[in-house]
């Protein structure tokens, strides 16, 4: 009896062993198609991997990192057309600590070339406002004394007109402001936080504002005040009050439940 015992015990313990082998060889392999398609520039398929990995060994701290540095970096790709946005978030993937390499050197190249576009872009517009100018100063003084005439006609009305247009300007944009500052602490709140421990940073999409926020540690003796790492990105619906989070892991918006 006790030698059958010994035996089962034997082979529960081998098999165990045989699991947690493919366990961890399942892991590897995911991890190493991840960091080969990030050679490759394949960075969907990189996250895919990095994600897979995670179903071999939940909650690695090294696949959550570099999936983390993924999906910011392909944020950054999707939104090349709002350069603040994307610069804020190639700096995340550069300053990602153990992070890979590969993608902090691509994070760079990528924030070069948006640096490089929106220089070209203000280039532009200053050329365009230059050029329009122009052409209103040459329009202006051909027309100059009919316009002198009218002018003389409703000088004693234009103040009233112009004062009236000023406060409804201001009043317009204490309402946003106040709405935006509303919104911000819903935010800070939902994510579990006060105002004076965090940084947020706040960019008005029309339906919604978005949202980082970033751990402020200015106050904390027991942190480093020149860090401040990231909370998450959130946003918020104006219409609803709806508070959404991005999900590192799936890479989606998720509803932040009270």
């Amino acid at each position: 009896m006790k030698k059958t015992l010994r035996a089962l015990f034997i082979i529960a313990v081998l098999v165990l062993g045989g699991c947690a082998n493919q366990e961890d060889k399942a892991y590897d392999q995911e991890m190493e198609k991840g960091q080969a398609a990030l050679v490759s520039k394949d960075y969907d398929a990189a996250a895919g991997a990095f994600k897979k990995a995670l179903t071999h060994k939940e909650k690695d701290h090294q696949a959550t990192l570099l999936l983390a540095q993924t999906n910011n970096f392909i944020h950054a790709k999707r939104s090349i057309n709002q350069p603040e946005q994307t610069k804020r978030l190639l700096n995340l993937v550069i300053n990602q600590e153990k992070g890979s390499a590969v993608l902090k050197k691509d994070a760079v190249a990528l924030k070069k070339q948006v640096v490089t576009m929106r220089e070209g872009s203000v280039t532009k517009a200053s050329a365009a406002s230059s050029s329009t100018s122009s052409s209103e100063a040459s329009s202006e003084e051909s027309s100059s004394s009919a316009v002198n005439h009218s002018d003389e006609t409703s000088a004693s009305a234009a103040p009233s007109s112009s004062s009236s247009k000023a406060s409804h300007s201001s009043s317009s944009t204490l309402d946003v402001q106040a709405q935006q500052k509303e919104a911000e602490l819903a935010v800070i709140q939902a994510a579990g936080y006060s105002a004076n421990e965090v940084y947020i940073d706040t960019r008005d999409d029309g339906a919604y504002y978005s949202m980082e926020l970033r751990e402020n540690h200015k106050n904390d003796s027991a942190a480093d005040p020149d860090t401040a790492p990231s909370i998450g990105f959130f946003r918020y619906y104006k219409n609803s009050g709806k508070i959404m989070q991005l999900d590192v892991l799936s890479n989606k918006y998720k509803e932040v439940k009270d």
